[in-house]
């Protein structure tokens, strides 16, 4: 292997050991609390990086990994990057429509046929969420369950409306892609979004302050991939 590059990664590793990223409670990280579309003005337009906060309970995860701890009687349950306009991507998440076929955060059930990009609810087979009970740490316990039957689906956060969908539906179930805080399931939780916008040449920090919050403090519960949407 040719030397010099192998001392040129490890200068640059050395370089990012001084870099740093937002705490575990993101206090140095503006933010907002979305009850309407005038509150998404408070985001600047352009890209950057962005975590979603609720104390809404949130039973299900996405994976069997680390999450991020408690954060005053609520959690972080995502994080991710938009590239170009983090006040469209949040409008997305929290103040989308039932039948957008863009992807948001799961947490509501889809309560027709899915015929698009949606995540499963429930399935016997596949990709679907977990049921996990953690420690004070975050650490998921070894208890951990798929949601492959109704009786574990319906232990998340329902409406009346979405339990009388799971118990009537024959196929598999799926989440509708984002929720819509004003409606009556959310409204009387707080939903708050922490953002990073108006970096110049951001990008390349971004995705490292994305990957190393992750690395030290957990990945929200509803994030599937290590990084990225």
């Amino acid at each position: 292997m040719n030397n010099r590059w192998k001392q040129e990664a490890q200068k640059f590793f050395h370089a990012l050991a001084d870099v740093q990223i937002p705490d575990s409670g993101l206090d140095d990280v503006d933010s907002v609390v979305i009850t309407g579309d005038k509150d998404l003005e408070t985001i600047p337009q352009g890209g950057g990086c962005y975590w979603i906060w609720t104390n809404e309970p949130i039973i299900h995860s996405l994976h069997e990994n680390k999450v991020p701890v408690k954060l005053s009687d609520g959690e972080i349950i995502y994080n991710g990057i938009a590239k170009d306009d983090v006040r469209n991507r949040v409008r997305h998440h929290l103040l989308g429509k039932e039948t957008a076929t863009w992807s948001g955060i799961s947490i509501d059930i889809y309560l027709k046929n899915s015929k698009s990009h949606r995540k499963k609810a429930l399935s016997e087979k596949g990709k679907v969420p977990f049921i996990c009970n953690y420690d004070s740490q975050g650490t998921p316990m070894p208890d951990s369950k798929k949601i492959t039957t109704k009786s574990l689906l319906k232990k998340l956060t329902l409406s009346k409306d979405e339990i009388k969908y799971v118990i009537s539906s024959k196929k598999n179930i799926y989440f509708r892609n984002g929720i819509n805080v004003s409606d009556p399931k959310h409204r009387r939780y707080s939903f708050k979004v922490f953002y990073i916008v108006g970096l110049e040449q951001e990008q390349p920090y971004l995705e490292y302050i994305e990957k190393e919050w992750r690395k030290k403090f957990g990945q929200p519960k509803l994030c599937s991939y290590k990084s990225g949407r």
